[in-house]
């Protein structure tokens, strides 16, 4: 039942290929204690049963279908969907941990001037990895601070502040995005809860794209070092 004191969440959910491990994801959203929410997946040209899986949920599910456009893409088409006043992000093979989204809601009632509320997420293996495979992805045994996907959840006017994320970048938007936010000055609280669950399956773009990755956010670092540059005057001669 809705709380008449809480505003609606938008939990966004960018899905490509992501069959096996969706519907575990939005039943960790539909398990929260936070009401109202909407979920918003948006399936990003799939060629797997994701979109008919996310479908089958209903009210308050929506599926959005699009062609295939990447995850930046994937991101700035569901904000776009978005009705609620504060917007959560979830990749497609991640959990909620329970509580997740009262306990980062909490932070913004008890402080209006915040608005992005960020937690920390620990990694765990998929189920079905075997020893072998759990042996070549060693995780992190201490939580870890997120940027957007799973952790954070912010006011839905950031956006119109910050702007979309960069759909040019194939890894690392997220990131981008996060630093710009950064130089806006917008107001972040982090908690030390665990407030997510990051699945580690292999074929992660964290993993896949490792050396992509690891490319751009050098690129990501150096753009954001030459508008600060810009900005406080050190660009003129």
């Amino acid at each position: 039942m809705s709380h008449p004191d809480h505003p609606l969440l938008s939990v966004l959910i960018p899905a490509f290929n992501a069959e096996r491990y969706l519907a575990e994801a939005i039943e960790s959203v539909l398990s929260q204690d936070w009401k109202p929410l909407e979920i918003v997946v948006v399936d990003d040209g799939s060629e797997d049963r994701s979109a008919i899986i996310a479908e089958s949920f209903g009210p308050p599910v929506r599926c959005v279908r699009r062609p295939h456009g990447g995850l930046a893409a994937a991101r700035n088409a569901a904000v776009a969907e978005a009705r609620g006043q504060f917007i959560a992000f979830l990749d497609a093979d991640d959990l909620f941990t329970p509580g997740s989204l009262a306990v980062r809601m909490a932070a913004f009632q008890n402080d209006p001037s915040t608005e992005a509320v960020l937690g920390l997420y620990l990694a765990f293996h998929s189920p079905e990895l075997n020893d072998q495979q759990q042996a070549r992805f060693v995780l992190t045994k201490e939580p870890q601070r997120g940027h957007v996907g799973g952790t954070t959840i912010f006011r839905a006017e950031v956006f119109n502040r910050v702007g979309q994320f960069n759909e040019l970048l194939t890894s690392g938007p997220d990131l981008d995005w996060f630093i710009r936010a950064k130089d806006q000055d917008i107001s972040m609280r982090y908690l030390s809860d665990i407030v997510s669950h990051r699945r580690i399956h292999g074929l992660n773009m964290s993993l896949t794209l490792k050396e992509t990755l690891s490319s751009n956010r050098a690129r990501i670092l150096k753009a954001a070092l030459d508008r600060r540059r810009a900005a406080a005057g050190g660009g003129q001669s």
